[in-house]
């Protein structure tokens, strides 16, 4: 065996232990551009010998709320990405590793934010959307019931700043159609990210029904984020399992829930998970140890034209100052 192989074979052997023995690396970003030169002008990139990227990876968090005691946490911190910086030492987690981000946004961002530390009348400050993009989160879903606190306006307002800040957004507080649904292709595959709010308003099972049956044969993945349930319940509720049962039945491939503040069961039906709460991320609810503990959820997809299934991990989290932090 020649020189030159022996110095490629153990050039590989490093980058792929390298690999394999760092858990959240993105092998792509770290090897795609690495050349190995040799005496002779020989050139071998090392990533094209790498095997290449079978799944897509996304991670889905719970409620973000970025008023009342977490703006002020924010701006005495002198530091308005104080809601982030515990989570980021985890850099994985949300930048790199994971392919999509998803939140759930809970309230509406408005020009004159609500500053009342007490209340349940949100209004988020102008720099909101871009504070979420820069620390990660990559889509953000509207359907929940604080994003109408102020207004029509205020949900004009925040698909406005959305938009500036150039996050995707999805659902609304009431019904919404296929406008209100974001489509993403990732590597060869294509996804609908669909949001429904059935927690202070009941949802119309109907329409529901006839939005994810136009979506269905459109993508790949249909998945369901959806505000609903009784909240600071560990178990979902009939409404949350009838709901869930008819979103699978018409297309639905995940489906995850927000609102409770807490964590509440799984369940699989008819081989499809449902995710019934992940509770708070960003948060203000000091005052139960229940709601300082939530749950992200890290759901992998195969690239595999013909392999349509999806792998499930739980990722809890603490939430001290509204700081999120996952449990090692």
């Amino acid at each position: 065996m020649s020189k030159k192989n022996l110095i490629l074979i153990a050039t590989l052997s490093i980058a792929l232990l390298f690999v394999a023995s760092t858990k959240f690396m993105n092998v792509k970003e770290e090897f795609a551009e690495k050349l190995v030169n040799y005496a002779d002008g020989t050139k071998v990139n090392v990533m094209a010998a790498l095997p290449q990227k079978k799944y897509i990876k996304m991670l889905f968090l719970g409620d973000i709320m970025m008023g009342r005691y977490v703006r002020t946490l924010m701006e005495k911190s002198r530091n308005l990405d104080y809601p982030f910086l515990e989570a980021q030492k985890n850099s994985s987690f949300l930048q790199g590793y994971f392919d999509r981000v998803i939140a759930n946004l809970e309230g509406p961002i408005v020009a004159v934010p609500n500053r009342a530390q007490t209340g349940t009348n949100f209004g988020f400050a102008p720099d909101t959307a871009e504070i979420v993009k820069r620390n990660g989160v990559d889509i953000v879903s509207i359907a929940n019931n604080h994003t109408l606190d102020q207004g029509q306006k205020g949900l004009e307002s925040t698909k406005k700043y959305l938009n500036e800040a150039g996050l995707p957004f999805f659902g609304h507080p009431i019904l919404p159609t296929e406008a209100d649904t974001h489509f993403e292709t990732i590597d060869n595959k294509t996804f609908a990210f669909i949001g429904f709010h059935d927690a202070t308003r009941r949802l119309d099972d109907n329409g529901a029904r006839s939005l994810l049956q136009s979506i269905d044969s459109k993508v790949d993945y249909t998945i369901v984020f959806i505000h609903w349930g009784p909240e600071y319940q560990k178990n979902p509720s009939a409404r949350q399992q009838q709901l869930a049962h008819l979103f699978i039945d018409n297309g639905a491939d995940l489906v995850i829930g927000h609102h409770p503040h807490i964590p509440q069961t799984r369940e699989t039906y008819n081989g499809v998970e449902i995710i019934y709460s992940l509770g708070n991320f960003i948060f203000d609810q000091y005052w139960s140890d229940m709601t300082q503990h939530g749950l992200t959820i890290e759901a992998i997809f195969s690239t595999d034209p013909n392999d349509k299934t999806i792998q499930i991990f739980e990722h809890p989290v603490d939430l001290p100052k509204s700081q999120p932090r996952w449990k090692q």
